[in-house]
């Protein structure tokens, strides 16, 4: 009969494959890495299963489920796309990738890298997201395998105010519409149906330690400042 392994030896394997994700992910970061921000130490849990709050947070996505307007849904599937370039509703037509190829390749970086962040704190927290706690919750949007129960913190979230901090720093003279873009942007998630509004602000938190993160990284402030300038050309600020 072959013997199990012993303990120790299934806790040294488990040990080596979890320093092997975390190694793979950090080489495979531009500017920072899961390990930067823990997001199990810095962000508080999300409401218990049964609890008053939970039941909240779910009757908040059901209330959203049945006032949201077609006008709404179709905006809310647009911003699945997790471009920055969603933005330039706020920025105007010349906020485009074919315009700005040092903008687009800054963003997709930090995306990525928020990306990466968002997903350790989901793995961490693996809470199920609302279709699978509740059979009345019904989603505008395919869902993905094997993410059904990475809804706490929403991964969206998380970019869409990591995007509104850091294009304010960039067009100053929009702070106000950005930061509400932005706002909108992880809102959507919930009128999409696949995140609680406490998913939503779990991804604020998130997206703004990203956002620092970044811009304490001596290469990224090389980039944004290359960035900012073709922005504010584009935009005719300079």
């Amino acid at each position: 009969m072959k013997r199990l392994p012993s303990l120790p030896l299934v806790a040294t394997v488990l040990i080596v494959a979890c320093a092997s994700v975390q190694a793979a992910q950090a080489q495979d970061a531009t500017y920072l890495d899961a390990q930067q921000i823990p997001l199990g130490t810095l962000l508080a849990p999300p409401p218990e299963d049964g609890s008053a709050q939970q039941r909240a947070d779910l009757e908040a996505v059901l209330n959203v489920q049945r006032t949201r307007t077609p006008d709404e849904v179709t905006r809310a599937k647009a911003d699945i796309d997790k471009s920055v370039f969603r933005f330039a509703d706020v920025l105007g037509p010349t906020f485009n990738e074919a315009n700005l190829p040092k903008t687009a390749a800054l963003f997709k970086a930090a995306s990525h890298d928020a990306g990466l962040v968002a997903k350790s704190g989901k793995l961490y927290f693996r809470r199920a997201r609302p279709f699978i706690a509740s059979s009345e919750v019904h989603p505008t949007v395919p869902a993905k395998a094997g993410d059904a129960y990475d809804s706490y913190p929403s991964g969206h979230a998380t970019f869409g105010y990591m995007s509104a901090i850091l294009l304010a720093q960039m067009v100053p003279e929009k702070r106000d519409a950005l930061f509400a873009r932005g706002r909108e942007f992880g809102e959507n998630r919930v009128v999409d149906g696949v995140h609680y509004p406490s998913d939503v602000e779990a991804g604020r938190i998130d997206g703004t330690l990203v956002a620092a993160a970044l811009m304490d990284n001596p290469a990224f402030q090389k980039a944004f400042a290359e960035a900012k300038a073709e922005v504010r050309a584009a935009l005719a600020l300079n």
